[in-house]
């Protein structure tokens, strides 16, 4: 075992994402799908994260953040039974208050890795800030001119909304979210690619300004992330910079404040 590598996890709705970290440094990053932890059976659960193990055989402790509270026990129990040696903090809103304050009443009923993103872009950039995470929901969050989270927007992800379109209509098929070739479309997927990409296009361009202009964030940074935002990245002209391991980040700057 390294006495100087942790391991970061972050448990999304539909992925969960790992990274080893070694003197603050991010050298290494797995991905699972969160059902495989969420949704095992006991007896397949071992065969479904054989690559965990591996993947943390270095590590001296793990911090978890989550917003999926089954796969959450699943995983830290799956954890405790392969590696009894390893300290295992799991993060709380309580503790990410320490890391930056917040100008809402409840900032418990946001979720983690929004305050965590947060935490990470104040560190990267110069408030006031706006950040766009492509995950199972697409979420803007704004960090005020003073450095606090100060809330924001929850809309449907790409791919709920293909699923949705598809799911609740007798005629339109499942597509693969991409960049359609022209903006009108010429037959039925066509169409649908282009109305989902130009659509989230619109969507997010339309909120950020609408936000600029209401909320004293004229000035404010805007930041991307989430595993669709490099799809969206040679036309959405409103975003400033592409950060892909924002919350991952996030919770490097967490675990060295803290845990080191």
């Amino acid at each position: 075992m390294n006495i100087n590598v942790k391991t970061i996890v972050d448990i999304g709705n539909t992925n969960i994402l790992f990274g080893n970290v070694r003197e603050g440094k991010l050298i290494s990053q797995m991905r699972i799908e969160t059902s495989l932890v969420g949704n095992a059976q006991k007896e397949n659960i071992s065969h479904n994260l054989a690559d965990l193990k591996n993947f943390i055989s270095d590590s001296r402790s793990i911090i978890i953040s989550g917003v999926v509270p089954n796969a959450q026990y699943e995983l830290t129990k799956y954890i405790k039974a392969i590696r009894d040696d390893l300290k295992i903090i799991e993060l709380r809103t309580s503790d990410l208050k320490k890391f930056i304050s917040f100008t809402l009443d409840k900032p418990s009923e946001v979720g983690d890795d929004r305050i965590i993103n947060a935490i990470a872009a104040v560190k990267l950039y110069e408030p006031p800030l706006i950040i766009v995470d492509f995950g199972t929901a697409t979420t803007l969050d704004v960090v005020d001119m003073n450095g606090s989270y100060a809330g924001g927007l929850i809309c449907p992800g790409v791919n709920l909304s293909i699923k949705s379109l598809s799911d609740g209509t007798a005629l339109l098929p499942q597509i693969e979210f991409k960049k359609p070739t022209q903006l009108i479309g010429k037959d039925t997927i066509h169409a649908m690619e282009s109305g989902i990409y130009w659509g989230y296009i619109s969507l997010i361009e339309g909120l950020i300004d609408k936000l600029k202009k209401e909320n004293d964030c004229m000035n404010a940074k805007t930041i991307a992330t989430g595993g669709l935002s490099k799809l969206f990245a040679k036309d959405l002209n409103c975003i400033n910079y592409f950060e892909n391991d924002l919350t991952l980040n996030g919770l490097i700057i967490i675990s060295n404040n803290k845990y080191e």
